[in-house]
């Protein structure tokens, strides 16, 4: 015990020292990690607000351009998506494949709802309307 004696003094800032770099370390590692978490859902956010505007776009057209930004936006769903997201996807590309055609409005109403409860935004009317001008001389007056 007596050899002890002398090193009580150094005891107490060494501890604090130790303590004071494990807790460093721990808050170090706990703020990388949630930055991560926060950089993650921020691109999973940016790429479902592009397939949602890819989806909408491409949404009772069938110009080749349309069809690359359905492809797209597909894709992404399948990578990005929650599983409802994915489902309903899944069932965009069967019906259009079995019948040539689809509804796109439970997709876009879907990932509407979503994305605006990740942004903090209120959520809306769950109904998506899509407008599409036939041409330019029917909805435009004459100079």
């Amino acid at each position: 015990m007596n050899a002890l004696l002398p090193w009580f003094p150094v005891i107490g800032p060494v501890l604090a020292a130790v303590v004071a770099v494990l807790s460093w370390f721990v808050g170090h590692r706990l703020s990388v990690r949630k930055d991560l978490a926060t950089k993650r859902r921020e691109l999973r956010v940016q790429y479902l607000i592009e397939a949602y505007r890819r989806l909408e776009s491409a949404a009772h057209r069938s110009d080749a351009d349309r069809r690359k930004d359905f492809e797209s936006a597909v894709a992404d769903i399948q990578l990005f998506g929650s599983g409802r997201q994915i489902q309903l996807v899944h069932k965009l590309v069967e019906d259009i494949a079995q019948d040539g055609f689809a509804t796109f409005n439970p997709l876009l109403e879907l990932l509407r709802a979503e994305l605006r409860h990740e942004l903090g935004m209120r959520p809306e009317s769950t109904d998506v309307k899509i407008l599409r001008f036939a041409s330019e001389k029917a909805y435009s007056r004459p100079a």
